[in-house]
């Protein structure tokens, strides 16, 4: 259980849309198998809009989410390699932002490869100022990036 009442791992261990306990009050959780293109942030962003509105979080919280989510699908889709997949989790005291993918890619994405140092590293810096924690890591065989989001109680 992470700090948050937000279980560790993969939305596969309830069915995608499902509910689990955490002290006594549900998570919900879901999860998105994107493209490994350019435009997976944006449909990210309105299934991450969807799925938050349908909990009735407020516009704060679903801005901030919206920006750890575009920000580590973005990394995916231009560092790593598909499948890419998007998971929420919504709990008692926040919103875990998770990404899992294949690792990482042997060449970087057209779009990456171009950027000059001065255009590099700012996703990392948003995450930092936005997330209330972030890392990475290997779970099933995956790479994972997550970011937590603190919400109101």
């Amino acid at each position: 259980m992470g700090a948050m009442g937000i279980p560790h791992g993969f939305s596969h261990q309830v069915r995608p849309g499902g509910r689990a306990q955490a002290a006594g009050r549900p998570v919900h959780r879901r999860a998105w198998l994107l493209c490994h293109r350019p435009e997976a942030a944006g449909l990210a962003r309105r299934r991450a809009r969807t799925f938050l509105e349908r909990r009735r979080m407020d516009q704060h919280t679903i801005d901030g989410v919206l920006l750890l989510v575009s920000e580590l699908v973005t990394n995916a889709v231009e560092h790593a390699r598909p499948p890419i997949v998007l998971h929420l989790h919504v709990g008692p005291r926040g919103i875990r932002v998770e990404v899992t993918d294949s690792g990482p890619a042997r060449r970087e994405a057209a779009w990456a490869a171009s950027c000059g140092p001065e255009e590099r590293g700012r996703g990392l810096r948003i995450i930092d100022e936005v997330a209330t924690a972030h890392g990475e890591g290997r779970a099933h065989h995956r790479a994972l990036h997550w970011a937590d989001l603190t919400t109101a109680a």
